[in-house]
């Protein structure tokens, strides 16, 4: 079965009830496991009201598994913010290799409308519609 991670973007517009987050999560449903980094619970938690936290962080926990980091993902992590600094001259934020590392290990599918935040060339990404 096909195991997707949602970025904060998609997570965040689907609890807005943006048409193509809801339409895309009910069609991931349907085809594999929907899973999240730790991150971006933090992300998102970041950006509610206590209030809604309250009511929305259990929904979360209902539709996704949330992933935790393990060394293999930190040290990846590390790993890609040294080479594209090295080699391009750009330092990628830690929660984004973080992100990237967790989809590369855990053998996931990228479902984000920020393909740009996620340089790396092993990367799988799930194809989006957004408007």
């Amino acid at each position: 079965m096909t195991k997707y991670l949602l970025d904060s973007d998609i997570l965040m517009d689907f609890f807005k009830k943006k048409e193509y987050a809801v339409d895309c999560l009910d069609k991931l449903l349907i085809q594999g496991t929907l899973v999240i980094s730790t991150l971006s619970v933090t992300e998102l938690r970041s950006g509610w009201t206590s209030e809604q936290a309250e009511q929305l962080l259990p929904q979360l926990y209902d539709l996704v598994k949330v992933l935790n980091l393990n060394k293999k993902t930190v040290e990846l992590a590390g790993q890609y913010r040294q080479e594209y600094k090295k080699t391009k001259g750009i330092l990628l934020p830690v929660v984004d290799t973080l992100i990237a590392s967790t989809a590369i290990l855990e053998k996931c599918q990228l479902v984000t409308r920020n393909k740009k935040d996620y340089p790396m060339s092993d990367i799988k990404f799930y194809p989006i519609e957004a408007v």
